[in-house]
């Protein structure tokens, strides 16, 4: 009886750190409502709620300019105007979108909402999007409570590694990099803080903590050294990614080959601090269990639990770069591409960098990380 008392009382904790999370959420909810709406301050755009919505029918939209048309809907609406100076005001109108806007409007939702105006004194009002800013902040603020009450000080302090690491990336790499800052070494400052941050916030043994860092920093070294080289001999220039065209014409004096090997570094830390973290973690309780553990063996040891995280980190890193570009993979399969074709696009050339640099990272943090624990061990057993 008392071992199915301590699973009842286990399982009540358990629904109340579950519902503290779910209020947690919705209080965040409620508050980012609130302000948002407050604080929109969009001349061109308003947030509305939409209270009816009534018949769609199919239109043509004209485009004087090029004498085209478009195949549009016409829905008619009651909203209430949530920003603004008419806010709290409701208003019927009838929103002008294209066919396939693939935007559904139900009642209930809030939406934003913009008006052209025409020479003619005609107004076209239209939907862009959903307002979504609440329910953004709402299941984050959900997954931040829910891991910080199942996870304790351990989920916290992730958290506290991921938000500085965010920070660092948007914060300061993002806009220096913008202003002509060179990328690569930017990209190195923040791969090191990354890892500082991370190894400090996620390896409980201080004495161990060098070592994770280190063996991450030297692998990821590797594979940017790795990606430099391959991006040289296959003359890669970086344009061939998603909005690399565009990021190179509208920003004066921007290295795009540059942002191609900072992005090899950057989408690559996280699955090398992963190996070099866990091969740490799994020497020191060896140490633990055994103090005087001959120090061959513990690098044998490292080696075998890194071989073994490998195989699923390459496999978590290879799908994380298709998941990532499936559209372009499905644009280019669905073209019927020749296999000579398809190896020599300079698209398909670029993931396969950041693959092959990716890899090789994660191989060569395996040694790494391994030596230095064992460097370390041997140190401070003189």
């Amino acid at each position: 009886m008392a071992h199915v008392f301590d699973h009842f009382i286990n399982v009540r904790r358990y629904l109340f750190r579950f519902a503290l999370a779910v209020t947690l959420a919705a209080a965040a909810y409620s508050a980012m409502d609130f302000f948002a709406l407050k604080g929109w301050d969009a001349d061109e755009s308003l947030v509305v709620k939409v209270l009816e919505v009534g018949n769609e029918r199919p239109a043509l939209l004209e485009n004087q300019e090029d004498n085209m048309f478009f195949q549009t809907t016409e829905t008619e609406l009651v909203i209430r105007i949530l920003t603004g100076p008419q806010t709290g005001l409701n208003f019927p109108l009838t929103v002008t979108q294209m066919k396939e806007h693939g935007l559904d409007l139900k009642r209930g939702r809030k939406y934003i909402l913009i008006a052209d105006f025409f020479e003619d004194g005609a107004i076209q009002y239209s939907i862009t999007d959903i307002f979504r800013i609440p329910a953004v902040i709402g299941v984050l603020s959900f997954a931040c409570a829910f891991l910080i009450a199942f996870a304790g000080r351990a989920g916290f302090m992730a958290l506290v590694g991921l938000g500085l690491s965010v920070a660092c990336l948007l914060w300061v790499l993002v806009p220096l990099a913008a202003k002509g800052f060179p990328p690569v070494p930017l990209a190195f400052l923040a791969v090191i803080f990354i890892s500082a941050v991370t190894v400090v916030c996620v390896v409980r043994r201080k004495k161990q903590r060098k070592a994770a860092l280190f063996g991450a920093l030297g692998g990821m070294a590797g594979a940017w050294l790795i990606g430099f080289v391959v991006v040289e001999l296959w003359q890669l220039s970086g344009l061939a990614g998603e909005g690399a065209p565009l990021l190179a014409t509208t920003v004066a004096n921007i290295d795009i080959k540059g942002v191609l090997l900072a992005s090899i570094m950057i989408s690559a830390i996280g699955a090398v601090l992963d190996v070099g973290i866990s091969i740490t973690a799994a020497m020191s309780e060896l140490i633990e269990y055994d103090s005087e553990i001959d120090l061959f063996r513990l690098w044998t040891a490292g080696i075998r639990v890194g071989s073994e995280v490998l195989g699923s980190m390459i496999n978590t890193l290879i799908l994380a770069y298709i998941g990532t570009s499936l559209p372009m993979v499905m644009l280019i399969s669905n073209a019927d591409t020749e296999f000579w074709g398809l190896m020599n696009d300079p698209y398909v050339g670029q993931e396969l960098v950041q693959s092959l640099a990716g890899t090789s990272g994660l191989l060569l943090t395996i040694p790494m990380t391994a030596a230095f624990f064992v460097l370390q061990e041997k140190l401070s057993r003189r």
